[in-house]
């Protein structure tokens, strides 16, 4: 033993080792002169190192001489020793351990369980035994056998394939890959298909169906399964395709193509391993790698911005709506019966309907007014104020206490040119209001609209119907007292017994039959008086700051009439008159706060009632109107000018007469307060009236059991829907659409191709694949740190070994000519020289200290 370790120290010691008889070829492979014959290793080429060389040499010599020495016999008689490749741990020493020692570097020379385990490497190589010369050898192609002519020994290591590496179409592997392909795919489209067509929920997110906690939840969990399944489906792709070009194609694959599977996996890769990047993304694959890389850190957000449902607006559309109803427009009876009031018919036969009715009249006119006033307050203040009609404030109303609703002036006249042309100041208004039955209609479950409250009041809805919409005409002109005369009673009249009229005995203590002598005015072409629509007749010409209402007893009048006396005196008559117009529609808009109904009367209103019924007529009076605002001028005290009771309601509109051919700036007119006044009539007059211009029943104008009527109407309604808020977010598209292009993609490579290969490019197959193959200097310098650029780009095949059906792969770049020496000295940890040896006995104390 110690003869050995002092040949194996000589051999350590041999100035004159050189390698003149052999070279390398491209695989790293020892190739002898021409005068030695052609040996093969048993397996994998070992590490270089100056002890090896020195040791073939000195045998080399040895053998020719005498064909003894360091264990090698003559050419013809030698026996052939094989060194094997033990896996890591292993306790099995081969026949020869100083030639199996060889194979290892000097600082892991010894085994896990070795009793040398404690020795510096350089006192194990003094205690080998004499190496036995191993002799080169080559391989004339992939296939070839590394043993042609003799066979392995017992003792040595071979991998052989235990597994085919292509697993069957039915296998797991194969299957299980596919469904998630599938599964990705499908569900990739679903959600592009979602987020394009911006799915709308209707009431599946609502109170009565999903909450949107849960709803989304689901969403969120279903985006990072597809997330998931897209990464794993892409990998598997990664991985067939260069499995198979590193098995079936020359050209290999190179260590950055190794790469790419990370890119996908662990995105942050693609900064902290750049170098890959710079050389695995200039090709196909890579490029789209990097975009898949990309897409999948995006996927989720995606998904958030334009798949999970958000509360916002949907489109307008045009539908049917159903409201029910109950009478005729203007139905003065049904009205008082509908009248909220605690005395009842039984309490008060005659008088508990109008009492209520004129205490809602006098409650609904004078807040509405009030609302139209300050508003006009509020503009003077800014000095935002017109002569235009279309430009002063709007009427208002209230209706439920939480519904606004907003009139609009229709059928505007120029007071100038009326004036000249009557040659008296005369103002002409027309007043729209919107149709209240539309607030109940929408809130009737027949109409399946959202509410607020289904929401958990963060609803919201616009209803746009094309219904008629009732108006109010106040027609107000300057008068003389002298044309006064035959619409006042008094001594004229052949009935006057010298009997004054009072609060008490008008108009029922007094014949009215209007003289023949009396009938003419000069005021009729301009009030349209006539035979079936006869003039006024008051009681008596009022004091300053005074009115008196006429409205008459008889059914068939389509006006009533106000006189007023202003400040100096003059007079001032309006008449008032209301229908259905044809020519505008209503918009009900509704939130949990509250809601807002207005009027629309636009010429150019796609959706107003003339649009849906051509044929109706316009100007259509109603008659039964007149009994409702009758009532109304008489809960308003309009009528306290027959005993001059300086009211302050008139007081008030006769302050409001035009003085002037043109609107005062920072005054409404009395047309303009008076229609304001009586707003509330039309609202009282068209609630649970038809919403078409006629009354097409049969029979009387009070339904007993209320009946649908349709109309048409758009509806906008803001619910839970898919597509997003911003049009900002509109840019993840683009990742919805790659990520399901990229599974169709994925889906017919992974049906076509049916079976699996193993996938090399993971780590447990790539791990015991290099294990088992030659070393390569392609790699040399990088076995403890970064590789190259040179070394990104280097080619790489699997190779198989047909006949001992092994796996291995090794590079298909060009190997330098000349290996480099290596030799070692002793040396302690501390004192070594070389930048490798300091490093690896520094990690060597750190792993110590750490344990």
């Amino acid at each position: 033993m110690e003869h050995d370790s002092d040949q194996a120290d000589g051999l350590l010691r041999q100035p004159s080792s050189r390698l003149s008889d052999y070279s390398l070829n491209s695989n790293s492979t020892l190739v002898p002169s021409p005068s030695s014959p052609p040996l093969h290793r048993h397996d994998h080429l070992r590490a270089d190192s100056a002890v090896e060389e020195d040791a073939s040499d000195q045998g080399a010599d040895v053998s020719q001489q005498d064909g003894h020495g360091l264990g090698i016999s003559s050419l013809v008689e030698q026996k052939r020793v094989s060194i094997s490749r033990k896996p890591v741990g292993s306790k099995r020493r081969s026949a020869n351990s100083g030639t199996a020692d060889l194979l290892l570097s000097p600082m892991v020379a010894y085994r896990v369980g070795d009793d040398r385990a404690d020795q510096e490497p350089e006192e194990i190589f003094r205690t080998q035994s004499n190496p036995s010369l191993h002799q080169p050898f080559t391989a004339d192609s992939d296939c070839e056998p590394l043993h042609k002519s003799f066979p392995p020994s017992k003792s040595e290591f071979e991998c052989r394939l235990k597994k085919r590496p292509e697993s069957a179409r039915g296998s797991w592997l194969a299957v299980s890959v596919l469904v998630l392909s599938i599964y990705s795919t499908v569900f990739s489209g679903v959600w592009l298909v979602i987020a394009i067509t911006k799915l709308e929920y209707g009431r599946s997110i609502s109170r009565g169906g999903l909450a949107f906690v849960t709803a989304s939840t689901l969403y969120a969990a279903f985006a990072k399964s597809i997330e998931l399944s897209f990464v794993t489906v892409f990998v598997a792709f990664i991985g067939q395709v260069l499995s198979k070009r590193a098995l079936l194609q020359p050209r290999g694959v190179t260590m950055a193509e190794m790469t790419m599977r990370s890119w996908v996996m662990q995105p942050g890769t693609i900064i902290s391993r750049w170098e890959s990047v710079k050389y695995g993304a200039s090709t196909k694959l890579g490029i789209l790698a990097l975009l898949v890389a990309l897409m999948a850190m995006t996927y989720t957000t995606a998904s958030d911005a334009l798949v999970v449902p958000v509360l916002k607006f949907t489109k307008t559309e045009s539908q049917l709506m159903y409201g029910k109803v109950s009478t005729s427009f203007a139905n003065t009876y049904y009205i008082m019966d509908h009248c909220n009031t605690p005395i009842q018919k039984q309490m008060d036969p005659n008088n508990s309907g109008p009492t209520c009715i004129s205490i809602q009249h006098a409650g609904q006119a004078y807040h509405n007014y009030m609302q139209y006033l300050t508003t006009w307050v509020d503009n003077i203040s800014s000095g935002n104020t017109s002569n235009s009609m279309t430009q002063r404030p709007e009427p208002v109303g209230m209706l439920y206490d939480n519904t606004t609703l907003k009139g609009s002036w229709t059928n505007i006249q120029n007071i100038s040119l009326l004036s000249e042309q009557y040659q008296r100041i005369v103002n002409n208004v027309t007043m729209a209001m919107p149709h209240v039955g539309v607030v109940a209609a929408a809130l009737d479950p027949l109409n399946r609209i959202i509410q607020p409250s289904d929401l958990n009041g963060l609803g919201e809805y616009s209803v746009q119907a094309s219904v008629p919409s009732p108006v109010i005409n106040v027609l107000c002109a300057d008068i003389t007292s002298d044309e006064m005369v035959p619409m006042v009673y008094g001594p004229e009249w052949p009935s006057f017994n010298g009997t004054l009229p009072n609060a008490t005995n008008w108009p029922g203590g007094f014949d009215l039959t209007v003289p023949s002598s009396l009938i003419p005015t000069a005021v009729d072409d301009l009030f349209g008086f006539d035979e079936s629509q006869t003039h006024p007749i008051f009681p008596n010409l009022p004091q300053p700051y005074n009115t008196v209402f006429y409205a008459s007893g008889f059914w068939g009048q389509e006006s009533v009439y106000l006189l007023t006396t202003s400040a100096a005196g003059t007079y001032n008559m309006c008449s008032m008159r209301a229908a259905v117009s044809p020519s505008c529609s209503t918009g009900y808009n509704a939130s949990v706060s509250g809601g807002s109904l207005t009027s629309h009367c636009d010429p150019d209103n796609a959706v107003a009632y003339i649009r849906s019924e051509p044929n109706a007529p316009h100007g259509v009076w109603s008659k039964d109107w007149v009994d409702v605002i009758s009532e109304w001028g008489l809960s308003l005290s309009l009528n306290a000018g027959i005993v001059n009771s300086n009211s302050a309601n008139a007081r008030l509109l006769a302050q409001l007469i035009p003085t002037s051919r043109t609107l005062d700036l920072s005054l409404p007119s009395i047309s303009e307060a008076l229609a304001v006044l009586a707003g509330d009539t039309l609202v009282l007059s068209s609630q649970d009236s038809p919403f078409i211009h006629w009354w097409n029943y049969s029979g009387p104008t009070t339904l007993a059991i209320p009946q649908y009527q349709a109309f048409n109407a758009t509806l906008k309604t803001r619910e839970y829907m898919s597509g997003g808020q911003h049009a900002w977010q509109g840019m993840f598209y683009v990742v919805l659409v790659v990520v399901f292009v990229t599974n169709v993609l994925c889906l017919v490579y992974f049906a076509v191709s049916g079976s699996h290969l193993t996938d090399f490019m993971e780590p447990q197959n790539m791990f015991p694949l290099s294990l088992n193959s030659p070393p390569s200097e392609v790699v040399d310098g990088s076995c403890g740190g970064s590789l190259d650029k040179d070394q990104f780009r280097a080619s790489w095949r699997i190779m198989h070994d047909c006949e001992r059906e092994h796996l291995y792969i090794e590079s298909r770049n060009s190997m330098p000519k000349q290996a480099h020496k290596r030799s070692y000295s002793r040396q302690t940890d501390v004192e070594m020289k070389s930048p490798t040896g300091s490093m690896y006995s520094e990690l060597r104390r750190k792993r110590t200290s750490r344990l």
